[in-house]
C-alpha cells in the first residue's frame, strides 16, 4: 500500500511538472495578433519570454520576438553600444516614433549588422508596450536581399488580440 502512494505521489509530481512544463516552450507572441509569414518554422519558444522564426527556403533571414521581463526604453534597445552584445557592428540608420495597431505608441528603428563571421545584414525593429509588458520584434534579412513584405508586417502587428 505504502509502494502505491509513493507511486501515486511521483506520479501526481510529474504530470504537474509536464503542465508547468508547457510554459517553457510558450511563445511570447501569445495572446498578440503577431503572425510569422505562412511556412516559416517556429523555434520552441524559450520560457515565453523569446522565440523566433525561419523561411522554409533557408535564406539568412530571421524573424524574432522578445517579451521582456523589465519594461524597455529605446536606450536598452537601440543604442549602437546595446547592439554590440549580438553583432560585432551595428549602424543604426534610422530612429522614429510610429502608431501601430491604430493607435497604439511603437519605436521603429533600422541598421545594419555585421555578423561575427562578417556577414552583413539589414535589422528592422519594432518595440512597443502592450497591456502593460514591453515586446520587441526584430527581423534581419542579408543586405542584398529584398525584404519579405508579411516578415515586415509581423513587426507592426504586436497588439494585443481582440
Amino acid at each position: 500500500m505504502r509502494l502505491l502512494r509513493s507511486g501515486a505521489a511521483v506520479l501526481c509530481g510529474l504530470a504537474a511538472f509536464a503542465t508547468a512544463g508547457c510554459g517553457l516552450s510558450a511563445s511570447p507572441a501569445d495572446g498578440l495578433r503577431f503572425q510569422a509569414p505562412p511556412g516559416w518554422r517556429p523555434s520552441p519558444g524559450v520560457l515565453g519570454f523569446m522565440q523566433f522564426w525561419r523561411p522554409p527556403s533557408g535564406a539568412r533571414e530571421v524573424l524574432m520576438i522578445f517579451k521582456s521581463p523589465k519594461k524597455l526604453s529605446s536606450n536598452d534597445v537601440y543604442s549602437s553600444a546595446n547592439m554590440q552584445g549580438a553583432f560585432k557592428n551595428v549602424t543604426v540608420l534610422r530612429k522614429q516614433t510610429m502608431q501601430i495597431c491604430g493607435n497604439q505608441r511603437a519605436l521603429f528603428v533600422q541598421g545594419r549588422a555585421t555578423s561575427r563571421n562578417d556577414t552583413e545584414s539589414n535589422v528592422d525593429i519594432v518595440i512597443t508596450e502592450v497591456s502593460g509588458t514591453s515586446y520587441m520584434a526584430m527581423y534581419l534579412r542579408p543586405i542584398d536581399a529584398a525584404a519579405n513584405p508579411q516578415a515586415e508586417a509581423a513587426l507592426h502587428e504586436l497588439c494585443a488580440k481582440s
